[in-house]
């Protein structure tokens, strides 16, 4: 018999070898496995025993078997419950579905980062429109949203406005919402701007605009 390379062995024991995911886990699966084959075959018994009394009631354990009761006649009479094995793969199976989940997963997370940074690209877009009465009506409707009712803030998070999708935006780095943060901290630019407008939205609530912010609100 040759000797395999290290290569043969490995094919080997990705065809041969097997993996019981789940619940019965490859280390309880060889219990769980004797097991129903325990259970399996004491129910060939006992079927067996129920023939064999039923016809010939009389019969001891150690009267002969009549001629009328052949192989087939008992075969075709008792059938032996056939067992699968459920949910239990190859471990090549396994090792290309776990292949095959990290490549997903880490498509994910590429592609949630990517819109984390689409998101905050358009939120800085929005919030540097701002000027003015705008900013101040933005001061306005942010301090609405801080201070609002639940309906309120599932409305505004569920919006597509370019203003309450900045907005919340906000919200989350204000919250320390970890894709907000990181999309900001990993590019410079957005975070040089982000920075900028920051000081610009202190500037924007000095007392004048406070004042004028809670006049508007008291009267709407």
């Amino acid at each position: 018999m040759s000797r395999k390379s290290p290569q043969e062995k490995k094919e080997l024991e990705y065809s041969r070898n097997h993996f019981t995911p789940g619940r019965d886990s490859s280390r309880m699966f060889p219990v769980t496995w004797k097991r129903k084959k325990t259970q399996a075959n004491r129910q060939f018994r006992r079927k067996s025993q129920e023939l064999l009394a039923g016809m010939k009631p009389g019969m001891g354990e150690t009267d002969l078997i009549p001629d009328d009761l052949t192989a087939a006649h008992f075969q075709k009479s008792v059938s032996r419950k056939r067992l699968y094995k459920q949910g239990t793969v190859t471990v090549g199976e396994k090792v290309r579905e776990t292949l095959e989940k990290r490549a997903a997963m880490v498509g994910r997370r590429v592609k949630k980062k990517r819109d984390a940074e689409a998101w905050a690209r358009s939120a800085l877009t929005t919030l540097n429109r701002l000027q003015g009465e705008k900013l101040v009506d933005f001061i306005q409707r942010a301090e609405r949203f801080r201070r609002g009712s639940l309906d309120e803030r599932f409305r505004v998070m569920s919006s597509q406005d370019p203003l309450d999708r900045a907005l919340c935006f906000l919200h989350g780095i204000g919250f320390g919402s970890a894709p907000e943060i990181d999309a900001v901290r990993r590019n410079p630019e957005l975070k040089k701007g982000f920075a900028i407008w920051f000081k610009k939205f202190e500037k924007g609530t000095g007392p004048k605009q406070r004042i004028r912010a809670s006049r508007r609100a008291t009267h709407n």
